[in-house]
């Protein structure tokens, strides 16, 4: 990726918009099975526990947290069918290889969390032994690049399904993408966290509307274009 490809900020709302126009029930469908994926296997785990049945409870709450994936995956990948296509389009995607990939960038991701917050613990405890304040400025320096880590990543998962990335280059592809437009992706960041919390309300029906609208948003995001160029002023309204 050229360091001077810039997120098209301006077209992404449009664009999610008309796309979500194209299949909205096809949308909130996939969004049910998302949160049913993610909300029932958890249910069930607390109802298990409560019979005493503690390991299948544990069981079901981990799968709670794997199920969502196939479903993410499905919406990731009809969001990006449904925005305009790009000059070049992609080869055509294997699920197989898809899940693969995913898979793996998720375990990636997890794995550096889990290393970090545990440097961050040893890290504290050793500056502890001197000073408790040298112990706290170990844990917010290291909570803050934890964090900036995060939000470079977010585009990691859109990216894999859209570029058929494989899981490191995702990785980096985001971390790029994300330096370059970091206060774009804030503010973007921010509106989307608005509108999903506002899809709480209602019994969290308005999720279903949120969740395929946040992932058409996250697509389009991939779709970079660089400044002023014919191709982003003419996509910045639907014709």
């Amino acid at each position: 990726m050229a360091p001077s490809t810039e997120l098209p900020l301006v077209t992404l709302l449009p664009r999610a918009w008309i796309g979500f126009g194209k299949a909205p029930w096809r949308c909130v469908g996939l969004a049910t099975v998302l949160l049913l994926s993610a909300i029932g296997p958890a249910l069930l785990g607390e109802d298990l526990r409560r019979l005493g049945l503690t390991w299948l409870g544990d069981l079901a709450v981990v799968a709670s947290l794997v199920l969502p994936l196939l479903p993410l995956l499905a919406l990731l990948k009809l969001a990006d069918q449904l925005l305009p296509p790009e000059s070049r389009p992609e080869p055509p995607i294997r699920w197989s290889w898809l899940l693969r990939q995913a898979t793996g960038l998720v375990l990636f991701e997890l794995l550096l969390v889990l290393g970090g917050l545990a440097l961050i613990q040893t890290l504290s405890w050793a500056a502890g032994r001197l000073s408790t304040t040298l112990a706290g400025v170990v844990v917010v320096s290291g909570g803050l690049l934890m964090l900036c880590w995060m939000f470079s990543q977010v585009l990691a998962l859109p990216l894999l399904v859209h570029h058929r990335l494989r899981a490191l280059q995702a990785m980096d592809h985001s971390r790029q993408l994300v330096r370059h437009n970091g206060l774009k992706m804030l503010a973007l960041l921010g509106l989307l966290s608005g509108i999903n919390l506002l899809g709480l309300i209602g019994a969290s029906l308005g999720l279903l509307l949120s969740l395929p609208f946040s992932a058409l948003v996250l697509m389009a995001c991939c779709r970079t274009q660089t400044p002023c160029s014919s191709v982003s002023r003419r996509n910045i309204l639907p014709t």
